[in-house]
């Protein structure tokens, strides 16, 4: 077989690894911040040409001439539109490479080496745990070059947009390998909408003295002595230094009219600046949080493990397991402080959106400039925050799994906060995992990557027991010698044989709701489907009511502003896959009988919850009710203040929430992630239901949490249900063992789709038979599963076959994937084919 080590040294791009085949094709090509200059030397003639990605599906860069105009304003990580196609319409794309020439003939293609540093080169074993050894892989196949003459010029540079950073291009290009899409797609992805159509940037005016400034000025505009004690005022103001002009005309009582008018006199200087963003005033509160509590025993222990990464840096991958309320996020932020000291910065990452408010609000108590970045984020505030990471402004860097590619400078550390989450994978091109993405970036700067989680995946914890990259620290108590919740698990199949009709409650869950409310204490309900009923069938015949669109049954929902279930309300079903709508038909369309409405989701919940305690007040967060980042921001307020007694939701609010009067969890069907066919079926069982757990309890009383299943002895509850974190992975871990799933194997998902479904068969038997052939060059046993049906075999009119390639190490599967692209993959099956490198979603 053959080794595929990674070696030290710098990574190379395409080009620079073909200039002893064609000398001086490079004169500036920039690497970490430096300029890489060709054997010509550093006194090279200016680049005539550019290597570009477009921000289109074409996997490969493409060469545009430099018109003599534009010679200075073109530099690797400028956004420029450039003529694509025969009709030479304008395309965007990203300059990657500066060239002085290029040959006329296609190049072969080059070999080239991750960029990892000499002092953190990983053994073989030990990286492909990791990402796989990808050291002699070709990363790209290097494009035919038509004659010089025939090299279209760039059409411009868009100069107002933020270049794209040196170490964010050569990031790119590791995803564009690993994750098998085109650069120019992962490039697109990497830099916010707004920051690429320049999106007005706020702004302020602020207003200085000028060398003409004196009190007999004020003549000038006006002589009143009211007038001359203004300005007097403000001279005073002004002498510690620049004012913003609202507040100089508010503190001096100078109008704003007079102050451009002494600006127009010469008198005071008016200048306009970039705003940058005013902490969150409103943050959502931590009640009872005191700020900087003493360290636990266990605490200092894991801060004693992350100094010496942090004061180097050097790169290493921290797993910080600790139990839910165990302090994680203070050791994060002791973490920063010391980063921070030192004159650099952290990213910080969260699974959702929701916990964004919260994990903000303790960060801007401790850090005087923290940005956040998010997709719910206004277009000009988007710009705003990416503006003010790049300017140097910020400190810390808070956001979603997009946030990984925050365009700071000086990073000396990484955090990536319940790194077991799956909504840090991207489902759209470019695929990548937002956790692993913060590994390679932390590796690529040789600085430090904490990793924490109350329920590691499987991957984690494996590496963290057999790759040397990996460090375990365990945080195995809550601090103030607080106790775990008490769990109780509730038989709903028992519970049925008590009383009739439907009820998404129990009568343990009813009574112990009930006594927590009257004692002014609050409760969690969790329900991981939105919703009213997820079921709509004909009472006496096989009819049920299926999306036309895809195969999955349409979902209920309650639509209107009047409360569930109220005869204002409407109803409607919705397929939450294609989001087609339609109003809930009054009776079966085959023999016209009533219809029933099966299974539950929020919705229901929420109904029945008033319908049985119509005192009750309560709050739904699922994303039908949470539009904007202010719906999350006002209903978090609304609960840590006490005016809610309840939130019930989705999976949003089973982590990261820290309310220290929540005294009571639910969390409902509990096994309904069970019945998902997909191999992690059981890991995220676990994981939701003791995540969501460690809600409860986290100040004074021990809390309670109860579990309504239907399948109290599955082990994934059992183990959830006794706070069992090793216990789960002793009995999960054979399970994977045995059909070498990950960890123990590496997973690639190919979904070929088309909208006629002898032609998507087709289609995927080509893909197969080009997988087998290119699979033959291979020195590793390679498995080809399919082609078959997906689980969701037909989705919005299109009909979809799977194909799952399967090995114990990632290297072959990367080798097999760089085969399939240099045969021409993605423009034989343009637009008909996704790669999902590390799926974690199998429908």
């Amino acid at each position: 077989m053959t080794a595929y080590n990674i070696r030290p040294g710098k990574a190379r791009n395409a080009f620079a690894r073909s200039t002893a085949a064609r000398p001086a094709l490079i004169i500036h090509r920039m690497i970490n911040g430096d300029a890489n200059i060709t054997a010509d030397g550093p006194h090279a003639a200016a680049a005539r040409y550019a290597a570009v990605a477009v921000d289109q599906a074409i996997d490969r860069e493409l060469t545009y001439h430099i018109p003599p105009a534009l010679a200075g304003q073109v530099s690797v990580g400028s956004r420029v539109e450039v003529p694509l196609g025969r009709g030479n319409k304008v395309a965007s794309g990203t300059v990657v490479a500066l060239l002085q020439e290029v040959a006329p003939a296609a190049a072969p293609a080059a070999k080239s080496k991750p960029l990892v540093t000499p002092s953190t080169a990983p053994d073989a074993a030990g990286d492909d745990s990791l990402f796989g050894n990808l050291g002699d892989e070709p990363l790209m196949p290097l494009p035919a070059e038509p004659a010089a003459e025939r090299f279209k010029p760039i059409a411009g540079v868009l100069t107002e947009v933020l270049p794209v950073p040196a170490d964010l291009i050569e990031l790119a290009r590791w995803i564009s390998h690993y994750y098998c899409c085109p650069l120019g797609l992962v490039l697109s992805g990497i830099v916010p909408a707004a920051v690429k159509k320049n999106i007005r940037l706020p702004s302020r005016m602020l207003v200085g003295l000028s060398p003409l400034a004196t009190t007999e000025s004020l003549a000038q505009v006006r002589t009143g002595k009211k007038y001359r004690d203004a300005f007097a005022q403000a001279c005073n103001l002004l002498a510690q230094g620049e004012l913003e002009e609202m507040r100089l005309a508010q503190s001096s009582g100078l109008s704003r009219l007079v102050i451009r008018r002494l600006a127009a006199k010469g008198v005071l200087v008016r200048r306009k600046e970039v705003a940058w963003p005013e902490p969150p005033g409103n943050a959502s509160p931590i009640v009872g949080d005191a700020g900087a509590l003493p360290l636990t025993d266990e605490q200092a222990a894991a801060m004693a493990a992350l100094e010496p990464l942090l004061t180097g840096p050097k790169f290493a991958v921290q797993v910080l397991h600790g139990v839910t309320g165990s302090g994680k996020t203070e050791v994060y932020i002791r973490a920063i402080e010391k980063v921070v000291a030192a004159g650099r910065r952290a990213i910080v990452l969260v699974p959702e959106i929701a916990l964004t408010p919260q994990t903000v609000g303790r960060f801007t108590r401790r850090f005087a400039r923290v940005a956040v970045l998010h997709s719910k984020l206004k277009g000009s505030q988007r710009h705003q925050q990416w503006h003010a990471v790049a300017g140097g402004w910020a400190q810390v860097v808070v956001g979603v799994r997009s946030a990984v590619f925050a365009p700071a400078a000086d990073i000396g550390l990484i955090v990536v906060d319940e790194e077991h989450e799956h909504s840090y994978k991207q489902d759209s091109a470019p695929r990548y995992h937002g956790r692993d993405v913060a590994i390679r970036r932390a590796q690529q700067l040789n600085v430090p990557v904490i990793l924490g989680s109350a329920t590691p995946s499987l991957e984690t914890w494996h590496n963290a027991h057999h790759n040397p990259h990996y460090h375990l620290t365990a945080l195995s108590t809550r601090p103030l010698g607080l106790q775990m919740p008490k769990v109780i698990t509730v038989d709903m199949k028992m519970e049925r044989l008590k009383r009739r009709g439907l009820h998404v409650l129990s009568t343990v869950l009813e009574a112990h709701i009930n006594r927590v409310v009257e004692a002014r204490k609050q409760v969690i309900l969790m329900l991981n489907r939105r919703g009213y009923a997820h079921y709509v069938a004909c009472a006496r015949c096989p009819w049920i009511l299926m999306c036309p669109h895809c195969d999955a049954t349409m979902v209920v929902h309650q639509v209107g502003d009047a409360p569930i279930d109220s005869p204002r309300q409407r109803s409607v079903v919705q397929c939450h896959y294609c989001l087609t709508s339609q109003v809930l038909p009054t009776a079966c369309p085959d023999c016209r009988s009533g219809i029933v409405q099966l299974g539950q989701g929020t919705q229901r919940a929420e109904a029945e919850l008033l319908r049985k305690f119509p005192k009750l007040r309560l709050a739904r967060m699922d994303s039908d009710a949470m539009r904007s980042a202010k719906d999350y921001q006002d209903v978090l307020d609304r609960f840590g203040s006490g005016q809610l007694d309840m939130l019930i939701g989705t999976q949003m609010i089973a982590k990261g929430l820290d309310f220290p009067n929540v005294e009571l969890v639910g969390v409902l069907n509990a096994d309904l992630a069970m019945t998902s066919p997909d191999f992690r079926a059981a890991e995220r069982t676990f994981a939701l239901i003791c995540q969501v757990a460690g809600r409860s309890g986290r100040a004074g009383k021990q809390g309670l949490v109860v579990v309504q299943t239907m399948q109290p002895q599955e082990p994934a509850i059992v183990h959830a249900c006794r706070h069992d974190y090793s216990g789960f992975v002793a009995d999960e871990l054979p399970h994977r063992q045995r059909f070498d799933y990950p960890p123990f194997g590496r997973l690639i998902r190919l979904v070929v789709s088309h909208k006629n479904d002898a032609k998507a068969k087709e289609l995927a038997a080509e893909l197969a038979a080009m997988v087998e052939n290119a699979a033959s060059g291979v020195d590793a046993v390679v498995r080809l599963l399919g082609p078959q049906a997906a689980p969701m075999a037909r989705l919005n009119e299109v009909f979809r076959q799977e194909l799952l390639l399967m090995c114990p190490m990632a290297a072959p599967l990367q080798k097999l994937l760089q085969r399939l692209r240099q045969q021409g993959l993605f423009r034989q099956f343009a637009g008909n084919l996704v790669v999902d490198v590390d799926p974690v979603s199998m429908m």
